[in-house]
């Protein structure tokens, strides 16, 4: 068979595997019928080259998977120019590599991710878990985005969005910094009390899911909790963290049934 009838038979496998990457990768409707359409054209491109490398050691879907991906890493920086995901993200997993890249690359707001990465329902994603994250990610700036003068709405619209959206980002830095000092806490605790707190903080893991876990009493862990999130609000009080943003990150949300 040669290229053009491999490309010809297997083209609906073609767009199937490029289409699963645009979903990996979170692209909008618009983004990944693009992408689509590129791996078309980059398959077709010097009389099907990179078809004719196929050389049988492997399943034909497995070589076209690999060549896509890349195809996608060389579409990414061409599309959107090299930008790369800070190290704290990497250290923080996928989840986190995700949200940063919606936030500081795609310029997402933190709510509008959220609705981005829970919707539909069924997804892996919890709003407690992408919180604790958020807090931990460094502060930095969506890459800039250019709009049309006929999208624009009128300038009072625009101010009062502009001053909801900078006090936000004021308050989420606020809340990354008091995060970092948690975590900076954590680590002169015990390493059972720092365990329960990073998995209500960083996991976003509820009490009664913490005890099973942990094989602990789930009242006791209720007190203990109790102890521990007292404890930390002294500290960060101390430290000159706003009593909001203490509230915010050590505020029991459960109600303890003792």
């Amino acid at each position: 068979m040669n290229p053009e009838e491999t490309y010809l038979k297997h083209l609906r496998t073609i767009e199937r595997i490029a289409a699963s990457v645009a979903r990996r990768y979170y692209l909008d409707a618009s983004e990944a019928e693009e992408f689509v359409q590129v791996v078309r054209v980059r398959l077709l491109e010097d009389n099907y080259a990179i078809l004719r490398k196929f050389e049988g050691r492997s399943e034909l879907s497995t070589f076209l998977t690999t060549v896509i991906g890349r195809l996608f890493q060389q579409w990414r920086v061409e599309h959107w120019g090299k930008w790369r995901n800070s190290a704290e993200a990497k250290r923080l997993g996928k989840t986190a590599i995700i949200l940063e890249r919606l936030i500081s690359r795609d310029g997402y707001t933190f709510d509008e991710a959220v609705r981005h990465l829970t919707t539909p329902g069924g997804s892996p994603y919890t709003l407690a878990e992408l919180e604790a994250i958020y807090q931990r990610l460094p502060d930095r700036m969506p890459r800039p985005m250019i709009v049309s003068d006929d999208v624009i709405p009128d300038i009072v619209t625009v101010e009062d969005d502009g001053y909801h959206r900078m006090e936000a980002e004021e308050r989420a830095a606020a809340f990354r910094r008091a995060a970092k000092m948690v975590d900076e806490l954590l680590e002169k605790m015990a390493a059972e009390d720092r365990l329960i707190l990073q998995m209500r903080f960083w996991d976003g893991r509820n009490v009664p899911d913490i005890a099973r876990t942990l094989h602990l009493d789930q009242k006791k862990l209720y007190k203990r909790l109790e102890r521990l999130y007292r404890d930390l609000r002294v500290e960060l009080v101390n430290a000159g963290v706003s009593p909001e943003v203490v509230a915010g990150l050590t505020g029991d949300d459960e109600e303890n049934p003792s």
